[in-house]
């Protein structure tokens, strides 16, 4: 089961808070490098692997590298302890659209909660959630390779508090998948960092589509 591990918090003055988000930031690339080296040790020995699918896998591991980067710039530019949620999933989807979408195959559609600043910690958990929804409906919704829709939006509800949905039109999820028990490694790391959060994830089946949808309380 993967589990992700907080660490101690530093203070909390401003200079305390840059501290730990960068701490935040050094534990998800190491969670990264762990994966990566997870996933290595699951190939099997002397054997070639088509093409595109170690293609696809670099391209989804650029995707959580880039994520985990963009948040650092956005903080080291800013020079402040919070992230702009609005300007952070941009960055995410910009970079998703750059590592995985083939030119002209997939539209992206933004509507998102203006002035919503969220601590590194928040930000970073958030980030890589919405970078694994992305990349199942980049990769997944429309397997023929037609042309699709994503839309990615925020919200503040006052029974849910912050709610993040990602939600595409194409085929769904496959018959008899459970999200909530897979062990897939794109479910698995949405789940955990739901859990970080202390957020509920959900799946929607739609008629068309499938939406997934982060709700964190404020």
């Amino acid at each position: 089961m993967l589990k992700i591990m907080d660490a101690p918090a530093p203070a909390t003055t401003l200079a305390g808070e840059l501290v730990e988000a960068n701490h935040r930031i050094a534990n998800n690339l190491g969670l990264i490098a762990g994966l990566l080296r997870f996933q290595a040790a699951k190939l099997p020995e002397a054997a070639l692997l088509p093409t595109q699918e170690v293609r696809g896998w670099l391209r989804q591991m650029s995707l959580r590298i880039d994520t985990v980067g963009r948040l650092h710039r956005i903080l080291t530019d800013n020079g402040q302890e919070t992230v702009d949620l609005s300007k952070y999933l941009r960055e995410i989807s910009d970079a998703a659209m750059l590592s995985l979408s083939m030119e002209g195959q997939s539209e992206i559609l933004i509507d998102l909660e203006t002035n919503c600043p969220l601590s590194a910690k928040q930000a970073a958990a958030i980030g890589l959630v919405v970078g694994e929804a992305l990349t199942n409906a980049l990769k997944y919704s429309h397997p023929t390779g037609v042309s699709g829709k994503i839309a990615i939006r925020s919200r503040r509800s006052g029974e849910r508090g912050l709610v993040i949905e990602v939600a595409d039109d194409g085929v769904g999820l496959p018959e008899g998948f459970d999200p909530h028990t897979s062990e897939s490694t794109g479910v698995a790391l949405m789940r955990a960092f739901a859990n970080q959060l202390g957020a509920r994830l959900e799946f929607e089946r739609r008629p068309i589509g499938l939406c997934i949808r982060l709700e964190l309380p404020t």
